[in-house]
């Protein structure tokens, strides 16, 4: 079995500045006066890469990205990078999204029509940077199995997106908090509408509520 291992650094707080090479060039960077603490990613978030795959690029949607979940490649835990001028232009981001996008694409068509899959890639490996196996014991009560670590946010995503969809899972929104969440082998009922238990019973005990409020006559 394989597992993807991240622990990221993220920052309390992130701004836009100018960036260069030119004027209108916009960066995402942590603030001067950020906290810096790290998390595990894809251990809270199992459908991340679908949540990142439907940013339109805009600079609002990118930050707002990162008020979430950190920063696309910069490691802010590092002595040399640990500094509040770090940055990561938004133009990389857009072309980001666009792969991640291009990837879902291609690995959704080789699960529904493996064969057009085979004509369209099959001369295109794609190759997968910041990746390291790695055979690991975890548990004395479990046999070994081998973790794919990476190294930064956008490689985790990218394993996560393969894995989940050649995997036969499909990423769907929560009707009630709006998360990304995973449906089908290996993950929730393929019917369910809802990331967790806690969301069913609000949204339920929402419309219960709505139905027992007397509604009020209409003034003639």
């Amino acid at each position: 079995m394989f597992a993807i291992d991240l622990e990221w650094a993220f920052a309390s707080k992130y701004v836009l500045r100018t960036a260069k090479p030119g004027p209108s060039d916009l960066a995402i960077c942590p603030a001067a006066d950020a906290v810096i603490t790290r998390y595990r990613p894809l251990e809270q978030y199992p459908a991340l890469y679908a949540e990142f795959a439907k940013l339109d690029g805009s600079k609002q949607r990118c930050l707002a990205f990162a008020h979430k979940y950190g920063l696309l490649y910069t490691d802010l835990t590092r002595p040399a990078e640990n500094d509040p001028r770090v940055f990561e232009n938004l133009r990389i981001w857009k072309s980001q999204i666009k792969g991640i996008r291009g990837l879902i694409e291609r690995c959704g068509l080789s699960r529904s029509q493996p064969a057009q899959a085979f004509r369209l890639f099959g001369d295109q490996d794609r190759r997968l940077f910041d990746l390291e196996l790695y055979l690991a014991n975890k548990s004395p009560n479990s046999p070994a199995s081998i973790d794919m670590r990476v190294s930064h946010l956008l490689a985790a995503i990218t394993l996560q997106a393969i894995t989940s969809i050649i995997g036969g899972r499909v990423s769907v929104q929560c009707i009630e908090c709006s998360s990304w969440f995973e449906i089908g082998a290996g993950a929730r009922r393929s019917q369910s509408k809802f990331c967790s238990t806690r969301c069913k019973d609000t949204y339920h005990n929402r419309l219960k509520a709505a139905s027992k409020t007397p509604k009020r006559s209409m003034e003639k």
